[in-house]
């Protein structure tokens, strides 16, 4: 956070800059978008500098295209205000014929990009909102019905509208990051299912590919880790690989890791595929690096235990298995993104960082187990074993 940052959202609101507490920074756009806890009035306020072209302003807007709102007043997501409380989503179910409300939750939020909520009713299971930027929302219900259509374990799609509102079935299955798997039999159903996603008939493109977010993770991560030189010798060994190989576009989820699958009770069946958004076509080789990658920052970013233990052998696993060069390379680029999080997030863990960007600097293609386990270590000491 800059004390420029700070002085504009507490100008705007009217309070010290002290009574601010950084949350979040994510790239939007030509900019970022800056989350504040604005602790006297326990609201959360959120700068935007994307520049992006929005409905109707919610907030305070300034002539030279910075904005200030207050969450959940979103701009890019005028759907997130009617249903983020308790009457807003009731009424919603209740069109929709899913019964007496019971409780409502925010599960997860980007700002300016989307907002997950969980909806409870009478009914067994749970059903999920999902608000996206209406330009998203005709794409999204499509890829779902493509994905079905190809058999494929996605939710149903049970409302949407086109102010960028979607109501989604619950996953059958389990969340995997909550089954007891072997690393080996997870990463077989994993390619399995790559195999499935990419014969999927989907003609739109997938979100475009993390490896063109590089230079603004490099740019920031500069400011972050005091000019770090591993960075930039991460970002070139990168960029050399990225160029000498050309991908063939299939089909690809788009942003593939542990937390989006669901599985049966035999822990190897993948029964639910989830957070679709981004699927279409695209390179193949991202999954599997947003799948290590985040194997990776689980295991590095979380408390000792056995099952952080399982999670660090997945890691090993997959890029033994997936470390060609465009995996490697975006794995990289990936773990330089979650360093940054690391790095700038209130409350994150700068050692966090400092051990993802020693992964990252030691990635070489093809590694050896041997040579993984070695790698890994130096930044998360435990037996494979």
């Amino acid at each position: 956070m800059t004390d420029e940052d700070a002085e504009l959202v507490a100008d705007a609101l009217e309070v010290p800059p002290a009574s601010l507490r950084l949350l979040s920074r994510e790239p939007l756009g030509d900019g970022s978008v800056t989350g504040f806890l604005v602790r006297e009035t326990e609201t959360i306020a959120y700068l935007d500098s994307s520049l992006q072209t929005v409905a109707a302003e919610t907030g305070f807007a300034r002539e030279d295209g910075l904005r200030i709102w207050l969450h959940p007043a979103d701009p890019h997501l005028p759907a997130l205000a009617p249903v983020a409380y308790q009457g807003g989503a009731g009424a919603l179910v209740e069109r929709l014929g899913l019964g007496p409300l019971r409780s409502v939750g925010m599960i997860a939020y980007r700002p300016g990009r989307r907002a997950i909520l969980r909806v409870d009713t009478d009914a067994q299971d749970p059903v999920w909102v999902k608000v996206v930027r209406p330009s998203r929302v005709d794409r999204i219900v499509d890829a779902h019905r493509a994905l079905l259509a190809g058999g494929l374990p996605v939710p149903d799609v049970l409302g949407w509208s086109p102010d960028g509102l979607l109501v989604l079935s619950h996953a059958v299955g389990e969340p995997a990051t909550e089954v007891d798997w072997d690393a080996v039999a997870l990463l077989d159903a994993v390619d399995a299912l790559r195999a499935r996603l990419a014969a999927a008939s989907l003609d739109q493109p997938a979100r475009s590919s993390l490896s063109g977010r590089l230079n603004w993770y490099v740019t920031r991560l500069r400011a972050a880790l005091a000019t770090d030189p591993r960075v930039d010798e991460i970002a070139r060994a990168a960029e050399r690989m990225l160029e000498a190989t050309q991908p063939e576009p299939v089909t690809v989820h788009g942003d593939l890791h542990l937390g989006q699958l669901f599985l049966s009770g035999s822990a190897h069946t993948i029964t639910g595929l989830v957070d679709v958004d981004t699927a279409g076509r695209g390179d193949a080789a991202d999954d599997a690096a947003a799948f290590l990658a985040h194997a990776v920052t689980s295991a590095i970013g979380t408390e000792p235990s056995p099952a952080a233990d399982r999670v660090w052998a997945l890691a090993v696993a997959a890029a033994q298995r997936w470390g060609d060069e465009r995996v490697t390379a975006l794995t990289q680029v990936h773990l330089l993104g979650h360093a940054l999080g690391a790095a700038e997030r209130a409350g994150g863990d700068p050692a966090v960082a400092e051990r993802l960007l020693r992964i990252a600097v030691g990635l070489r293609p093809r590694m050896p187990k041997s040579d993984l386990i070695e790698v890994f270590e130096r930044a998360y000491p435990r037996s494979p074993g």
